[in-house]
């Protein structure tokens, strides 16, 4: 077995990334979800002049009024670029947003101003500069804003338009080809015969690789006959970069994948050490290296151990391949409601709930059951116990790493 260290750098060397040329420019709004291709520079300052950060009256503080009291002489809206100058002792009604005149140095907000017709007086003690948002606060022209091999989400659309950008350069979408193995899988909303299972892997993979923006082609199930099997990852390889199945893996009389594997591509490998998803088959679809045909990720039929090895093993190579940058597992410190058992050997990803206790430490309470075909044990956790290969029985109140997942899903 494949320590996961070990499986996953394989895997990443293996699938490399897509290419400089394979990408398309996409109006901002049609870019959610895709991964840049090119750094993104700010063409200007924002904001691209000093404006008030409050309702008020902008003034010249720095040369103070003699008796303390201000003439108001104009009135400035967000919006408004007429030529408006302070002079000492003269003060500009000021919306959130406006420009700041020139000549005024000090914004100060309505609610400290005392008004008599068209003089003024301030309340208090005040700064110099105070509520002005200055030219390029934000954002500096020139400034890089948004890297390449980023994941566009809402907020670096928002970002984008900020500064203007209507267009940008981003990598084509993986193409995924996903279809599962079984002859006991039946699709929901069909009668469940004697024997049979709906299969449920499907639905969380669907949106899971939408999640990482691949395009999807279905493919459906397939039976478990070789030839049948075979034939299906032959016209995959053909149409896909990637070929997901569920099933077939272990070592059963009817688990074809890892053979047809062999027989068409290579085998990168097979078992990995860690609980659940110990059988992963992965590899290309093509003995002939320089050919274009797909890589294979066989996942397991359990659907935890599918859900664990997608997350774990496929999802950060996708990731890589649509040109982004891979990091590693992100996990926080937590303290065990109550004991775990483990057996030293491989590394294992425990599903559990974590929240915060009152004295501001996270706690994790284990799922109350740890087996591989349980899928509410994902469906109501929001995280992984990861212990070690090496680690067994862990005692209640122990500090252990957690792995947040809900993000994934």
């Amino acid at each position: 077995m494949r320590p996961y260290e070990e499986a996953l750098q394989q895997l990443l060397s293996d699938v490399g990334t897509l290419s400089a040329g394979e990408v398309c420019e996409t109006t901002i709004v049609e870019s959610i979800g895709r991964v840049l291709a090119e750094d993104i520079v700010s063409p200007m300052n924002v904001p691209p002049k000093d404006n008030s950060a409050m309702d008020g009256y902008a003034l010249k503080m720095q040369e103070p009024s003699e008796d303390e009291t201000w003439l108001v002489t104009a009135t400035r809206l967000a919006g408004d670029a007429s030529e408006i100058t302070v002079n000492s002792g003269d003060a500009v009604r000021i919306m959130t947003g406006a420009e700041v005149p020139d000549g005024a140095d000090t914004v100060i907000m309505q609610e400290e101003i005392e008004r008599d017709g068209d003089l003024i007086k301030v309340v208090g003690q005040h700064k110099l500069g105070e509520n002005i948002r200055r030219a390029g606060n934000d954002i500096a022209q020139g400034k890089t804003i948004i890297a390449k091999g980023t994941c566009l989400d809402a907020s670096h659309l928002g970002l984008l338009a900020s500064v203007g950008v209507a267009k940008v350069r981003v990598y084509r979408k993986p193409v995924v080809a996903l279809l599962s193995t079984g002859d006991e899988l039946t699709e929901p909303g069909t009668p469940l015969e004697a024997g049979a299972i709906y299969n449920s892997n499907r639905y969380f993979l669907f949106p899971m690789l939408q999640r990482l923006g691949c395009e999807i082609i279905d493919f459906g199930t397939i039976k478990d006959d070789r030839e049948a099997i075979s034939n299906a990852f032959t016209d995959a390889s053909r149409q896909a970069d990637f070929v997901i199945t569920t099933g077939g893996v272990s070592v059963g009389d009817a688990d074809y994948v890892k053979e047809v594997l062999d027989e068409l591509g290579s085998i990168d490998f097979w078992k990995v050490a860690i609980k659940p998803g110990k059988p992963f088959a992965c590899g290309s679809l093509s003995k002939n290296q320089d050919e274009n045909a797909g890589y294979l990720f066989g996942l397991p039929g359990n659907p935890v151990s599918a859900i664990v090895t997608f997350m774990l093993l496929a999802r950060p190579a996708l990731q890589q391949f649509s040109g982004q940058a891979v990091e590693g597992l992100s996990m926080l410190p937590a303290r065990l409601s109550a004991s775990v058992k483990k057996r030293p050997g491989r590394m294992d990803f425990q599903r559990a709930n974590y929240s915060m206790s009152d004295e501001g430490e996270l706690i994790v309470v284990p799922f109350n059951s740890q087996s591989s075909g349980v899928l509410s044990s994902i469906a109501e956790s929001n995280c992984f116990i990861v212990l070690e290969r090496d680690s067994g029985n862990v005692a209640e109140g122990s500090r252990v790493s957690i792995l947040p997942f809900r993000q994934w899903l």
